[in-house]
Order: C-alpha cells, then structure tokens, then sequence
C-alpha cells in the first residue's frame, strides 16, 4: 500500500470538478423530472447524463489517485471522529461509482445510452425492460438523494472543523489559502 502523504493536486482539482459536478447535477436531476416534455426538459436531460458520465470517469481517476497516494490522517481527531469520517467519505465514494452507473443501467433499459454533450449516446449495456427501468430510475433517485445527504454531513465536518480551527478544514484547499 502507498505511504500516506497529503492531498496531491490532481485530488484536490478532482474533488472539486466531481463536487461542481454533483452540486448542478443533483438539483437538475429533480427539476427536470418535473418539467413538462420539450427542449428544456430534454437539454436537461442532456446536461444531467453528460454530467454523470464525467462524475464517473473522474471517479475512477479520483479512486486510482487515492490508492496511488494514500492521503494522511487528519491531526487530532477523536476515534470516533475518525470513524464517522472514513465512513463518509467511503460512502461519498461508493455513491459517486453507483449513481451514475445505476443511472446509465436505467437509461439503458428504458431503450437508451446516456447522451453525452449531444455529440451522441454511449452504448445501452442492457436490452430495452421498462419495469426494469423504472425499478432502476427509482433506485437512481434513492441514491442520488442519499449522495445529497452524504454531501451535507461532509459539509457540515468541514464546518465543525473550521469553527475548530483545526488543520482539517484546509485539506482539500490550496496551500495559499491556509490562514
């Protein structure tokens, strides 16, 4: 296993296009739903798959850079803390792999690949099922919004270390930031 180190650029550019990402995507992803069928709905539906399919390439690229370098500790956690942290963040991964996965699997069982930037559809993994796709697209949903859950826990840590004024909050910041 690699030795523990801090956070690499790359980690911290990725952690912050995945987040960006995720912050447009999930409120999208509930409006659109909603709207009625037309061009808006469907340049949604456009920007909320493209913005999957790059959550999930760049999570592979996050996970094989975090394996690469393994990040250090946090400073002065409590065990506790340190639970509650390596839970969510194994979590926060877990979800950022399944949601879009799941999402391309319901697309593609209601008959479609994800569009991606409208320059075309990727490949339909699993033949054309509807009840498969709506089973599918409701557990997408159950997933995206344990993610928006997820991202407030994690939110709210960086809040409480911040308020700490521990070394913790600054992690994923560039070092010129740092007090």
């Amino acid at each position: 296993m690699a030795e523990r180190q801090p956070y690499s650029p790359l980690a911290k550019s990725l952690h912050w296009i995945i987040a960006a990402l995720v912050l447009v995507s999930l409120p999208m992803g509930i409006v659109m739903a909603d709207l009625h069928e037309g061009p808006l709905q469907d340049n949604l539906f456009v920007l909320h798959e493209s913005a999957g399919v790059l959550v999930l390439a760049l999570m592979f690229l996050r996970l094989g850079e975090r394996l690469r370098r393994r990040p250090a500790a946090s400073e002065g956690l409590t065990p506790a803390e340190r639970l509650v942290s390596k839970a969510t963040h194994g979590a926060l991964y877990v979800l950022l792999l399944a949601t879009p996965i799941v999402g391309w699997l319901a697309l593609s069982a209601f008959g479609l690949g994800p569009s991606f930037l409208w320059l075309g559809h990727l490949p339909a993994p699993l033949a054309k099922d509807e009840p498969l796709s709506k089973a599918l697209f409701e557990v997408h949903e159950t997933l995206g919004l344990a993610l928006l859950a997820l991202i407030a826990l994690h939110i709210a840590g960086f809040i409480r270390h911040r308020v700490a004024g521990d070394e913790a909050a600054w992690r994923m910041f560039p070092q010129a930031w740092r007090k």
